[in-house]
């Protein structure tokens, strides 16, 4: 019988992604994904993907979750699930930790593998300092690891939107009549690029809405308002990662993740994202010492949340 001692989950609005974790390698096994609207309750969830393993001795739970994790109870905001670590803990019998998404998104960075990162650029990271993480998804997460290897809270998602040309304040006066304030996650999430494209349609003079699925395949089917719509959120996206950049002093890097991206990198032009990014005037030359990069891992969430879990455990380099 196989010892797995840990168990890992990142919770999402949609689904819930488990693993297991065995203290002799840290590495991530037996994968699974759950639909949330399958389980009435958290507990319920992690019950079956227990039931599923084969395992001798479980130590603890850690999960991520989309949402804030200083309440009690925790209610995850994009999911009927509400629950308090103490009953998980007493119901399961184990110790139960609890991270926000975006804490496991950014311990994730330091163990990633090469081919899990297209980087962007020349700069690469050195010595010591700041590593930052966006995601654009159903929100826009934003997180800071600091030297210290503390985490930075941030709802930096929600700042305003600020255009950097004549056409994105024109599509920032349009999405005015859709809403109140224009956060950056209004426009760099997935509801965020269905914006965009209403956004755009309207420009043209036309009375049009797509989800973002579909906003992308168009750009691929060479659809011109699409294809438009796609090279804004990207040129939205760089911009506001060069912010973070600057917000954090993140001179380890900026690391773009998240799953709408990756799916988008067909459209990606490097030189002109990277153009964007540096456009900060007198921190042009500052930003363009900072490295960039995508990541490209499937489950960066459940790798950050295995590392929260065994830092103590696990040796640098096992």
């Amino acid at each position: 019988m196989q010892s797995s001692k840990y168990i890992v989950a990142d919770i999402g609005g949609t689904n819930a992604r488990f693993a297991s974790v065995n203290s002799a390698t840290c590495h991530l096994a037996n994968v699974q994904v759950f639909p949330c609207a399958e389980f009435p309750f958290l507990l319920q969830a992690i019950e079956a993907y227990i039931d599923s393993q084969d395992t001798s001795v479980l130590e603890a739970v850690c999960l991520a979750v989309a949402g804030p994790v200083d309440t009690d109870p925790i209610d995850l905001p994009n999911n009927h699930w509400t629950f308090r670590r103490e009953e998980l803990e007493r119901s399961l019998g184990i110790p139960v930790k609890v991270i926000n998404d975006f804490s496991a998104q950014v311990l994730s960075i330091a163990n990633l593998e090469s081919t899990e990162l297209r980087r962007l650029g020349s700069a690469r990271p050195k010595g010591q300092g700041v590593t930052a993480v966006i995601g654009p998804g159903t929100g826009l997460g934003v997180s800071a690891l600091m030297p210290s290897g503390d985490i930075l809270p941030s709802e930096a998602g929600h700042v305003g939107f600020a255009p950097a040309d004549s056409h994105q304040s024109d599509l920032l006066e349009v999405l005015r009549k859709r809403y109140r304030r224009i956060s950056a996650e209004r426009i760099l999430s997935g509801p965020g690029l269905a914006n965009l494209y209403w956004a755009n349609c309207h420009l043209q003079g036309q009375c049009r809405e797509l989800p973002a699925a579909e906003v992308t395949a168009g750009a691929q089917a060479n659809d011109p308002i699409c294809r438009k719509t796609i090279d804004d959120f990207l040129a939205i996206l760089a911009a506001f990662a060069g912010d973070v950049a600057l917000m954090t002093g993140a001179s380890r890097g900026v690391y773009i993740s998240g799953g709408i991206v990756p799916r988008m990198l067909e459209f990606l032009d490097e030189d002109c994202f990277l153009e964007h990014f540096r456009a900060k005037g007198r921190f042009h030359d500052f930003n363009a010492s900072i490295p960039l990069a995508i990541v490209l891992a499937e489950q960066p969430g459940l790798q950050g949340c295995a590392r929260a879990l065994t830092l103590e455990v696990c040796a640098p380099g096992s």
